[in-house]
């Protein structure tokens, strides 16, 4: 294995990394992934499992739980762009233990909720710290140890929700049976903080050039293509088209996908479907959604991510269309499948495009104010449909109108070009 100096002339020591037989971003790929499946409680699936519970002993309704859970989640992605910043300022390892240690603590007080101010801080926090944070910490540490084979890498990291999906649902369900729902909270938290702390300290690292090593287990050669990165800044990087662009489609996917799945039993029963339909809907998604992070993996390794944008754009407006039209299995089959391609490459995708075009050294704080719209994103989506079928009397006018969205930011990636860092120094001659 190849070594290099670090910028400081000497590298980190690490037994653990230079002991390791192979390239150590493996590990930290196994690792990262370990953090993105551990943010499980956080999700909605797992949460959706404890509505009745909050309904029945909190006495509110349901429809404030709804909102208040859609205020929970956009406030956390208000509160991400800080966590970017101390990514780059302390490094993936210590913000991997603070926060795992954290994100325990905050799933385990939820089982010590009375009533709705309670419930709507207990949410922001297990939001925050998990869906949010977790996510991005872990994203941000495998980012930082491939280039080359970036995009096969968060590939194979996107499993992590399968995974996760697999694991959590039934296990809460379980939890919940043998505890009860304030019981099930405090052994979720638990569980989480007791294997991602340790697992964050012990085999999450740094930048691999701290290390003295090259991203991807690179021999010098290879290194010397890297010494000419670019790491562009945040505000450097707000400068440019493209980071608007991925923003905005990063958020437009995840507000409409979000919608289409937060109404997806009541989408498929005003066709006249059976909401059995609905649920084995999820689990085919589930199953495309590996294949969707696999193919975008390898494409992002080869194909411009603006050619791969415009595909996403239109695939998620076909299944805009198609959830109007739905009446039988094969439709159903088809839409699933879609939206589970859609979904898993979308993932991918914002897990990789930063570091393409930004680089690696300030990576958390570019992630940091782009998740605040991916996040924010799945807390608006369920609305303007809600909003469609109360007024309306169906969803299709607030689709359809929707459909503009993707349309607009397809044209757009087929104009906006890579952006050249010397003309970001060039709007501050200062600098």
């Amino acid at each position: 294995m190849t070594h290099v100096a670090t910028s400081a002339g000497t590298a980190r020591p690490s037994r653990l990394i230079h002991r390791v037989p192979f390239f150590y971003g493996w590990v930290v790929l196994a690792a990262g992934t370990a953090g993105i499946v551990l943010m499980g409680p956080s999700q909605t699936f797992t949460v959706s499992l404890f509505i009745d519970s909050f309904v029945r002993d909190l006495g509110i309704s349901r429809a404030n739980i709804s909102l208040l859970y859609g205020v929970a989640t956009l406030s956390a992605s208000f509160l991400l762009p800080i966590t970017g910043r101390l990514v780059d300022r302390y490094g993936t390892r210590r913000l991997i233990v603070i926060t795992a240690l954290a994100f325990g603590l905050s799933i385990m007080a939820l089982s010590q909720v009375t009533g709705a101010v309670t419930l709507l801080a207990g949410l922001l926090l297990v939001r925050f710290l998990g869906f949010g944070s977790m996510q991005l910490v872990s994203s941000t540490a495998i980012a930082q140890w491939f280039v080359r084979r970036r995009g096969l890498v968060m590939g194979l990291a996107g499993q992590s929700l399968a995974i996760s999906l697999l694991i959590f649902p039934a296990l809460s369900s379980r939890l919940i049976m043998a505890l009860g729902w304030r019981g099930a909270w405090v052994a979720l938290g638990g569980l989480s903080m007791l294997l991602m702390v340790p697992v964050g300290w012990l085999f999450f690292r740094d930048r691999p050039e701290l290390y003295g090593l090259h991203p991807d287990g690179d021999n010098d050669d290879h290194g010397a293509e890297l010494a000419g990165e670019e790491h562009w800044t945040l505000p450097e990087a707000r400068r440019t088209g493209v980071f608007w662009l991925f923003a905005a489609a990063f958020a437009t996917l995840s507000m409409i996908t979000a919608g289409l799945v937060f109404h997806q039993a009541s989408l498929f029963a005003v066709r006249g479907l059976a909401l059995d339909l609905a649920v084995h809907s999820f689990q085919i998604s589930a199953i495309f959604s590996i294949g969707g992070n696999l193919a975008m993996g390898v494409l992002l390794d080869r194909v411009s991510p603006r050619w791969l944008l415009v595909a996403q754009m239109g695939l998620l407006a076909a299944c805009m269309l198609m959830v109007q039209v739905l009446q039988s299995w094969d439709q159903v089959l088809l839409y699933s499948a879609l939206m589970g391609v859609v979904t898993g490459g979308m993932r991918v995708m914002d897990a990789t495009v930063w570091a393409k075009y930004f680089g690696r050294r300030y990576l958390g704080s570019i992630r940091g104010a782009t998740m605040l719209g991916t996040v924010g994103g799945t807390a608006l989506g369920a609305y303007p449909l809600g909003l469609s079928y109360d007024l309306l009397g169906s969803y299709d006018p607030a689709l359809t109108a929707l459909l503009v969205l993707p349309a607009a930011i397809a044209l757009l990636a087929l104009t906006i070009k890579r952006p050249a860092r010397r003309a970001a120094y060039a709007m501050e001659p200062n600098q």
